[in-house]
């Protein structure tokens, strides 16, 4: 399969000279000097069959066989050195701008414009990121405030130099505040509650509501900020948490594990790293069960008992499941393990392959990009944040 090049344009008359656009033209043919972007519904064309065809489900893995020869990785960042980046998004209130977080340093890359001939971009490190943003194995963007604009979440894979006073943390995405000294030395952070050490993923919900994956307790953590206590401050008594699944799923040091939300549904989609499989957590199961301690006042902190978490991806199809996504209907997943791409429908099924040819333990999180439809992912072995060209 291929596009093809020149622009085919067809008009459709009837017997009596009255245009008939709503009627069903059939198959439209193609070759490889014509070009089935006039078909918006179909706009591939087969070359073995000459016809306009729809994309497939996963193209954005690739059309071909599932092999590095499929698809073109192209470079959009090359780091200065290499510091082990986890995972990307892109900036919902800025689509050309692509933020990085990097667990070997705690620093996160702000790309504009990636990929193209005038990208700029800067490396910034909050003054508090050894507490706030230590080993971030995600990111995730969240709701858009009136005083700090867009904001976004991570958490840390560590314990806090053994206390576990660690949980997730909530910043602006404003660079005139982010990673900006404040008074107290707090950095630049909105938010941060504590119940959640070694945390491999992170999902927003709605609001200041979000999801982080607890390795150290093998449970499916729920955090509501509530309201920010703005930059570089501390009060965080409004804060509710709520922990499901306790021991259902499992991490494995080093790989993060990553979380999807489902707004329709309600369902939370996790990569389950250590029992190798994608689970399915749905969030409005279960019932409130006993309190658990911490060392900062909350509303709340409880656990939710009996919630329900079943396989979609069972053991013996991926090694190390670490970045998902939820895109066109079907989840995307990287096995850190083989360093391949796959892309399942919420069945389960396998849909496509795409085998990337770098080192094992390359992949973690990804993307996609606004306003080209295509994949953006970390390179933990290079550094390097690479785009995935289908070729055709």
């Amino acid at each position: 399969m291929r596009f093809t090049k020149s622009l085919l344009i067809l008009l459709f008359v009837s017997p009596a000279g009255t245009g008939c656009a709503d009627e069903d033209p059939g198959p439209i043919s193609c070759s490889v000097d014509a070009d089935c972007a006039g078909a918006p519904d179909t706009p591939l064309c087969d070359g073995p069959t000459s016809v306009c065809v729809a994309l497939p489900p996963g193209h954005q893995i690739g059309f071909g066989d599932g092999t590095p020869a499929s698809v073109a990785l192209v470079p959009v960042f090359v780091p200065d050195l290499p510091r082990m980046p986890t995972d990307l998004a892109f900036n919902p209130a800025k689509p050309t701008e692509l933020w990085s977080v990097n667990r070997q340093d705690s620093s996160v890359d702000i790309l504009q414009r990636p990929g193209a001939p005038d990208m700029a971009w800067e490396r910034r490190f909050d003054p508090a990121a050894d507490h706030f943003m230590d080993r971030m194995p995600a990111l995730a963007f969240g709701a858009e405030s009136a005083d700090w604009g867009m904001t976004w979440a991570t958490c840390g894979d560590g314990d806090n130099g053994g206390n576990g006073f660690v949980g997730p943390a909530l910043f602006s995405a404003d660079l005139d505040v982010f990673a900006m000294d404040t008074l107290g030395g707090l950095g630049s952070h909105l938010d941060m509650l504590h119940s959640t050490k070694f945390c491999r993923g992170i999902a927003h919900v709605e609001a200041n509501i979000y999801w982080v994956f607890n390795s150290d307790l093998g449970s499916l953590d729920r955090y509501d900020f509530k309201a920010d206590h703005g930059p570089g401050n501390d009060d965080h008594a409004d804060g509710e948490i709520f922990r499901y699944a306790l021991g259902l799923v499992r991490g494995v040091d080093d790989i993060p594990s990553h979380l999807i939300y489902s707004p329709g549904d309600r369902q939370l989609y996790i990569a389950d790293t250590g029992n190798q499989r994608i689970a399915r957590l749905d969030t409005e199961s279960g019932a409130m069960g006993a309190a658990f301690g911490g060392d900062e006042p909350v509303v709340v902190r409880r656990h939710v008992d009996g919630a329900v978490v079943t396989d979609v991806v069972p053991p013996g199809t991926l090694e190390a499941p670490s970045g998902i996504e939820l895109h066109d209907g079907l989840l995307f997943v990287t096995d850190h393990a083989t360093s391949r791409f796959h892309v399942f429908d919420l069945k389960g099924q396998l849909i496509r392959t795409l085998d990337t040819g770098l080192l094992p333990g390359s992949l973690a999180g990804f993307t996609f990009g606004p306003e080209d439809d295509k994949i953006y992912f970390t390179d933990l072995s290079s550094g390097i944040i690479y785009r995935i060209d289908p070729l055709f």
